[in-house]
């Protein structure tokens, strides 16, 4: 006589009920008003009046490991099992003695599994030695097998130890491992409850695919009719089926084992998958719509596919008739595209009575498959850069090519910053499709870029060889991830925690840091950082932790947070309006002069140059030599025209310009009423093109407008004026914002200065 609590069992509308008494984080119950004193002296507190009573409603916290154990049942509900015990108080027999029982935390039943769940939590996160619970489950889960089967046969059996807050041990992993136990921690439960309110109920065969990933789906039909063809040199099959079907054995991502908070695969799954679109395509389904284009996956099978060839074949044709036998396992079909029009018909009535067409691939590989949703998708106009780059995070991790699969890591480097919210730059950086504002504002690019340009991964050419070694890259995606994330992660938080008031400013109240043109320096200059500590102090990043190595940067940006705590208005504004490329470089030559101000062993290439070329420290006395110049040079000309031609001179002036240069001048003496002179209106290009017209530049100009340091120049007029174009070009950005003089310009100008002002 079996113990068993079956009566403790609910099943469909009941459920509901019951949801809503596990979603609430407090117990409740009734009582006497009269009672309510003695009831707060044992943790209870009012809740609200009974009308028409002299009884109130009390309330109190539920317990820690009954909130737990709510969360878990809840997962089961939200994933569409359909009998879930009511309560704590269901318990199971699991031998013929009496009193042979065992409480069941949660019990879960759908039409194919039987999941027994036992919760173990903690408040705060601790150590977790479970050897006396395991072993004892162990040795009845047979007995619960049995007792479960008797009630609800010809099912699948899974039992789950389930934990919050506790770390623990692999001695009780490998017990758990060699009972047939799997264990589920806080963060695994999360991720499948999220991806349940994400795609709904069909998210339950993402999880009995992980629970049973080597188990056959025991009465699946899985006989399709079918189209065999060749698609270059990959086989694929075409053919309609119930989406319930596929629904059970497709999934959309290929799961990263490393990442066992499942963040990635959610987010990305989030990314794939607009919640939004797939509650419009389940309207649509439900007011009978329908879709004729194809859903396109992949299927892996260990082996060739089973395809029986019909009698009936068609002369002459490539493509073969016939009946395919799907894999019955769940996760087997990959699907690369087509996501939405099947999970729409997650939770609908139609998901086993509509059929949707299909084109299946037999055994592509990860990387074909990748390259083939890439194909598909990024062709779509409507795909933003942004949203590829975040979706490459993910879709390039499995890259036959060295340098995606780098890519890959860098973008999910700069994903994991904005998107962690232990990041010192959650919440900072614009992923997929979100939209930027003042405190949001850095891209995942630029963020991709600045790890790009140094050394810090390796980089190889179209032939997948190496062409440089990177100093953090262990050939390993998943190793190198979590040793450069972190590193990147603790010295941009070391930078926050000295320099708060400008990290929180963002692109508001003209700040410069938190920006692309700030944090790209900042990743740049860490770069450079590390370069010097494996050349200095024989740190090798590769054998050393990432907090070492951030604690021996901190020396070298301990002088970039000095810099960012005076920066000046100028030197604030010239990083913040240097756009384009230019700009983290612009910022990066400012970090890297602070550093070595104070550290002269700091010293990376080209910046003494770079600041000859950018440091201003010519701009005054250019803007000055500019003016001179034009000046000297059109008082110059005029004075050798006259002195040959006299009264026609004017001739000698291209007309174009003589007309609009005298237009000019005489609306300006009518706006101003002062007498102009149309020289005034004369540019220095018009000056090159009065001395190059005709043979004014053989007769008169050619000696007096060659440099001396263009004297070699071959190319004739033309060649040997194009230094006016220069001082066009500098006269032009004169006085604007980022506005700096190279020396070599500088020089050039000095020169020019000369030549005028010594022949006037």
């Amino acid at each position: 006589m079996t113990n068993t609590t079956w009566e403790r069992l609910v099943d469909h509308q009941d459920l509901k009920s019951i949801k809503k008494f596990r979603s609430m984080p407090y117990l409740v119950k009734n009582i006497y008003a009269s009672s309510l004193e003695d009831a707060k002296n044992d943790g209870w507190e009012f809740l609200s009046k009974i009308k028409n009573s002299n009884k109130i409603k009390i309330k109190k916290d539920k317990p820690q490991n009954e909130v737990f154990e709510d969360d878990v049942w809840l997962l089961f509900y939200d994933l569409g099992f359909t009998t879930l015990n009511r309560d704590r108080h269901f318990i199971m027999s699991y031998g013929e003695a009496n009193g042979q029982t065992q409480q069941i935390d949660v019990f879960a039943v759908d039409e194919e599994t039987i999941i027994l769940v036992e919760c173990k939590s903690a408040i705060t996160p601790k150590d977790g030695i479970f050897k006396k619970e395991i072993e004892a489950l162990g040795l009845k889960m047979q007995g619960l097998k049995n007792e479960a089967l008797k009630k609800f046969p010809n099912r699948k059996i899974k039992f789950i130890f389930a934990t919050r807050n506790y770390s623990i041990t692999a001695e009780d992993r490998s017990r758990m491992c060699n009972s047939g136990i799997t264990h589920l921690d806080e963060l695994q439960i999360n991720y499948y409850s999220s991806l349940a309110k994400h795609l709904g109920s069909s998210a339950r065969y993402q999880l009995l695919g992980d629970l049973f990933a080597t188990q056959t789906i025991k009465g699946m039909q899985n006989l399709i009719p079918a189209i065999r063809g060749k698609m270059g040199n990959h086989t694929y099959y075409s053919f309609s089926i119930e989406p319930e079907k596929l629904l059970k054995i497709g999934y959309v991502l290929h799961r990263n084992e490393t990442n066992n908070s499942g963040l990635d695969e959610i987010q990305t799954y989030q990314r794939l998958i607009k919640k939004n679109r797939l509650n419009s395509i389940r309207k649509f389904i439900e007011d009978k719509g329908y879709f004729a284009n194809s859903i396109i996956i992949s299927i892996n099978t260990k082996r060739a596919l089973r395809f029986d060839l019909s009698e009936k074949q068609i002369k002459d044709s490539i493509s073969t008739l016939g009946v395919l036998h799907l894999p019955q396992k769940y996760k087997s079909a990959y699907i690369i595209d087509g996501q939405h029009r099947l999970y729409g018909y997650s939770d609908s009535k139609y998901a086993s009575t509509n059929s949707i067409p299909v084109v299946a691939f037999e055994n592509l590989d990860e990387a074909e498959q990748v390259k083939l949703f890439m194909d598909i998708n990024e062709n779509q106009k409507s795909v933003s850069k942004n949203l590829r780059n975040t979706l490459n995070a993910h879709m390039l991790w499995f890259s036959p090519k060295e340098s995606e699969k780098r890519d890959a890591l860098r973008l999910r480097i700069a994903q994991y910053l904005g998107e962690k919210n232990d990041s010192p730059l959650y919440n900072r950086i614009i992923i997929g499709e979100e939209q930027s504002t003042p405190h949001k504002c850095i891209t995942i690019e630029s963020i991709r870029i600045a790890i790009n340009v140094g050394n810090f991964l390796s980089k190889f050419d179209k032939k997948n060889i190496l062409t440089q070694h990177g100093i953090f890259d262990s050939g390993n995606n998943d190793i190198t991830f979590n040793h450069l994330y972190k590193y990147l992660e603790l010295c941009l938080l070391y930078i926050k925690n000295n320099v708060k008031t400008e990290w929180e400013k963002g692109s508001t109240e003209n700040g410069f840091l938190v920006i692309n043109n700030g944090i790209g320096g900042l990743i740049r200059v860490i770069n450079d950082i590390v370069n010097l500590l494996i050349k200095e102090k024989n740190i090798d990043p590769l054998n050393s932790t990432p907090e070492n190595i951030a604690k021996a940067t901190y020396y070298y940006l301990d002088p970039v947070c000095r810099f960012i705590d005076s920066i000046s208005d100028e030197e604030r504004n010239d990083i913040k309006t240097t756009y384009g490329g230019n700009g983290p470089i612009h910022c990066l030559r400012y970090f890297q002069k602070a550093i070595h101000n104070e550290r002269k062993e700091f010293y990376p290439e080209g910046l003494t140059k770079y600041w000859e070329d950018h440091g201003k420290e010519y701009n005054q006395e250019t803007i000055t030599m500019l003016a001179d110049i034009e000046r000297n040079v059109k008082i110059l000309i005029r004075r050798k025209l006259e002195d040959s031609y006299s009264s026609k001179w004017i001739n000698e002036i291209p007309k174009p310009i003589f007309t609009k240069a005298s237009q000019e001048a005489v609306k300006q003496e009518y706006d101003t009423g002062e007498t102009c002179d149309f020289w005034d209106f004369i540019t220095i290009l018009n000056c090159k093109d009065i001395i190059t017209f005709g043979k004014n530049w053989s007769d008169h100009f050619s000696e007096s407008f060659t440099l001396d340091s263009e004297k070699k120049k071959t190319g004739g007029k033309t060649a040997k004026t194009d230094w006016m174009n220069m001082v066009d070009k500098l006269q032009k950005k004169a006085g604007k914002a980022n506005f700096s003089v190279s020396k070599t310009d500088y020089l050039l100008l000095k020169e020019i200065s000369a030549r005028f002002s010594s022949n006037n």
